[in-house]
């Protein structure tokens, strides 16, 4: 056991973490590439780059945030068997590689919680779930979310794009690219810079979250991260972020509605608000719901208009994703413990 539970850990939160760069890194960066500002593979580099970033910050701020999820799901605190340990880690993991491949951009954060609520349900009863936290600190704050990031991307966007085109946005400038221009700030400036922030943020404020409930399954508590997994993880979230990150990217930036570059920045920019400040009050909202809602929200506006059959898709997969991974958890929980007889 001693090579077994840290090996067994660091496969588990390969498969998360890889899943999660894969599905989430789109959400920062496919304005960029929807408004023709870079191409798909340089804006997911750009969101890759940042991505690795927030997550290696998080050895130095990572302690702060780490938290046990679970108290926030559970009445009272439970000692994981390995079961529903590796269940945990497992549901989200499977779920979101699932929405990934049918290019459903998805709420990790969501696949997680739907992951706790699942074994809670087959492992320790239906009592055992806090249902009121649930409601107010997770469930409320993640469906209200894509409401204000619409309403908010519908009524700024005409005023923030009067003030994009004072900046003469200039489709060509690029900082992975070298040139001999003379540097000057313009619209795709900012919305190259808006979207490395929220690419970072959202890799330090996702890796510790993940961190946390693999340290069940390596029987340490959140005060005793080992530097090896911010490490390990970084390089699993920059790995499908940069290898498998371009599906969902194509989707969030061609397919729900097509965007100017000072459209374009207008959404991310609102995305990054929303995120952030939302971070500040320490409300539970989602990137992927924020960022996909700012562009329908945009569609709204933009006289392009918006295609349904992707935005009902969109979500429908995130109204699935709670039961869905919960039904992954169940089934998981329900095998390996046959197997180890720890039901």
């Amino acid at each position: 056991m001693e090579l077994f539970l840290p090996a067994l850990a660091a496969i588990l939160l390969f498969a998360l973490t890889f899943t999660n760069g894969a599905n989430d890194v789109s959400k920062a960066i496919a304005t960029l590439a929807g408004a023709g500002v870079t191409t798909v593979q340089r804006a997911v580099l750009w969101g890759t780059i940042w991505t690795v970033a927030g997550s290696l910050f998080g050895l130095v701020w990572g302690h702060a945030l780490i938290k046990n999820i679970s108290s926030s799901i559970y009445v009272e605190s439970h000692d994981f068997v390995l079961a529903v340990a590796v269940s945990v880690i497992l549901a989200p993991a499977l779920w979101v590689a699932l929405a990934t491949w049918r290019k459903w951009p998805v709420s990790t954060t969501h696949a997680v919680v739907g992951g706790l609520v699942g074994v809670g349900l087959i492992a320790y009863g239906a009592n055992a779930i806090d249902w009121e936290t649930l409601g107010k600190k997770i469930a409320l704050p993640l469906l209200a979310s894509p409401l204000m990031a619409i309403v908010l991307a519908y009524s700024l966007t005409p005023l923030l794009e009067r003030v994009a085109h004072r900046f003469h946005a200039d489709g060509d400038d690029d900082p992975l690219t070298e040139g001999a221009r003379k540097p000057r700030l313009t619209v795709d400036h900012l919305h190259w810079l808006t979207s490395g922030l929220l690419s970072f943020s959202r890799g330090l404020n996702d890796t510790p979250k993940l961190i946390a409930i693999t340290l069940p399954v390596l029987m340490l508590s959140p005060g005793e991260v080992p530097v090896w997994t911010y490490l390990w993880a970084a390089t699993a979230m920059g790995a499908g972020s940069y290898l498998a990150g371009r599906r969902i990217t194509k989707v969030l930036g061609f397919d729900v509605t097509k965007l100017s570059h000072a459209q374009g920045f207008a959404a991310n920019l609102i995305s990054t608000v929303l995120v952030l400040g939302a971070s500040r009050l320490g409300l539970p909202v989602s990137t992927t719901h924020v960022s996909s809602s700012s562009i329908i929200g945009l569609g709204l506006v933009n006289k392009r208009g918006v295609n349904m059959k992707t935005v009902r898709a969109m979500v429908l997969a995130w109204i699935i994703t709670l039961p869905a991974a919960a039904l992954f958890a169940i089934l998981s929980y329900s095998a390996l413990a046959a197997l180890t007889g720890s039901a």
